[in-house]
């Protein structure tokens, strides 16, 4: 049975590739190819109607404007033209049309493209031989409220996690810490920060770029939309050293006596930092400041810091007894 098929459908396709290839049926393909070209070539030789999309841009806009009413992001275009141009116009997009925000219109509180404007700035992405029939939008006409304006630090809102035995090298650095933020004085007096949109890292073991946006908030407008992050990680190690106990802020005439006068510092430090480190990275300290006399000989140390490539600094111990002796 699944032979006596296999040879009926060999035998119809047989009987269709001789149809396909017969004088009759070719000429019959020729004829129809040919009619359609001169049908085709006979259509651009003549006058036909087009409507085209053609995008706006804004420019010049000062940022401390808002607009009452949105500016409208495109115009529909009805054209006419020999068939062949218009051609050109579906296989090639007509360039966005700038509009100029001039500064006289400033002082007035008005926004207004006039219909003659706005038809002589479209003509200009159009070939000359184009006649334009429609145009929609006919002009733009709107009013703006002019904003007030004020510097305001941004906060990057962020989670980023490291790769195992990775430290971050340096401070996530962003830019700009600051931004000029513009809207109506009620609101820009009762605002402090800005942050930004969540930025989310995993496993972070080099040093990466991202642009976060900031989070936008009803009627403020932004000097710019996004910041640049920066973050720096690579590998660490542990290191450990001895480090002597500084006294700081002690009057001349006192002399402070520690026991011991040493403390052990364990510390993870960038691995190509390692050899650089210098005993003056670290310093373990006691503030006088901080002593007051009749208390209890014995003081909890201080860390201080002062490369961005070390971190998690354990002493050992972590006080120690003193002496105060006059000089």
């Amino acid at each position: 049975m699944a032979d006596y098929s296999r040879r009926k459908l060999i035998q119809f396709a047989l009987k269709l590739k001789s149809f396909f290839v017969s004088k009759d049926v070719l000429s019959f393909l020729a004829f129809l190819l040919l009619s359609a070209t001169f049908w085709f070539v006979n259509a651009l030789n003549k006058d036909r109607e087009l409507t085209l999309t053609i995008p706006l841009e804004y420019v010049d806009i000062p940022k401390n404007l808002m607009f009452e009413e949105e500016l409208p992001s495109e115009v529909s275009v009805k054209v006419k033209d020999l068939g062949v141009n218009l051609w050109t116009y579906i296989r090639n997009k007509p360039e966005p049309v700038s509009v100029r925000f001039e500064k006289g219109n400033a002082e007035k509180g008005n926004f207004n493209i006039s219909n003659l404007q706005l038809l002589s700035l479209v003509s200009e992405r159009l070939l000359p031989s184009t006649s334009i029939l429609l145009i929609s939008p006919e002009s733009i006409n709107t009013t703006y409220v002019r904003l007030y304006s004020k510097k305001i630090s941004v906060r990057l809102n962020s989670e980023i996690s490291l790769e195992n035995q990775y430290m971050f090298c340096s401070p996530i650095e962003i830019f700009p810490e600051e931004v000029e933020v513009y809207g109506p004085r009620n609101v820009l007096d009762k605002l402090t920060e800005l942050t930004t949109e969540k930025l989310e890292i995993k496993e972070l073991r080099d040093t990466i770029i991202r642009f976060v946006s900031i989070k936008p908030i009803k009627s403020l407008q932004y000097s710019v939309e996004k910041i640049k992050v920066k973050a720096c990680a690579e590998m660490f190690t542990e290191k450990s050293i001895s480090l002597p106990v500084q006294i700081i802020n002690n009057p001349e005439n006192i002399s402070i006596i520690s026991f011991p006068a040493e403390v052990k510092a364990v510390f993870n430090i960038a691995v190509k930092n390692f050899k650089a480190f210098q005993s003056s990275d670290i310093h373990v300290v006691i503030d006088f400041n901080e002593i007051k006399k009749g208390d209890l000989k014995k003081k909890r140390l201080k860390i201080i810091n002062n490369k961005p490539y070390i971190s998690n600094i354990r002493i050992q111990p972590e006080e120690v007894e003193f002496l105060l002796e006059e000089k």
